[in-house]
């Protein structure tokens, strides 16, 4: 919160670029209460109207990533990776409503051991977040995922949303699932 103060203030040359790395070993040694608040954020961007922001997240638990994530964060690209945990569908749900305006780069890589079992973002819910990130994140031109399920409709789906403006869309073929109505099909 300090940096951004002092980065807030107009006697500094406004930033363009800020890439922040969040990891697991420094959220158990240090607080999160020292992060910026939301009015920070807002402060920063007044002087720095172009500034866009990188983050990576190294087995960052979903509930440290929902108290991270401010809505006046400009992000523009997020990075997730992990060993031992596993990024929700909420903080994803989060992600495409708070940065809608500025996301270009979603990368979720989870290096899982047991291939058989990677985590379902969806829950079993209707609506697949990577497909809602797809659909309101306007300017996604990359989208990355290792180690989650993916369903084969909704891969289509985010293909079929994004377009040829989705420069990038990487899974790994062990991510892509398929309902068994599908598999009947084929």
């Amino acid at each position: 919160a300090e940096m951004a103060r002092v980065l807030a203030d107009s006697n500094h040359v406004p930033l363009h670029r800020l890439s922040l790395l969040v990891h697991s070993v420094s959220i158990m040694h240090k607080s999160l209460d020292n992060m910026p608040k939301d009015e920070n954020w807002q402060a920063l961007t007044r002087n720095s109207t172009n500034l866009r922001v990188y983050i990576m997240a190294f087995d960052v638990k979903s509930d440290d990533m929902l108290r991270i994530l401010k809505p006046s964060i400009p992000l523009e690209r997020i990075h997730f990776d992990s060993y031992v945990t596993y990024v929700s569908g909420a903080v994803v749900d989060l992600i495409s409503r708070q940065y809608d305006k500025f996301l270009t780069h979603f990368i979720l890589m989870n290096d899982v051991i047991d291939m058989s079992a990677f985590p379902d973002l969806s829950d079993n819910r209707n609506e697949d977040p990577l497909v809602l990130l797809a659909w309101r994140c306007t300017r996604l031109s990359l989208l990355a995922v290792h180690g989650y399920t993916v369903w084969a409709h909704n891969l289509i789906a985010i293909a079929r949303l994004r377009g040829s403006d989705l420069k990038v869309l990487e899974v790994t073929e062990e991510s892509i699932e398929f309902d068994q109505g599908e598999l009947a099909d084929q």
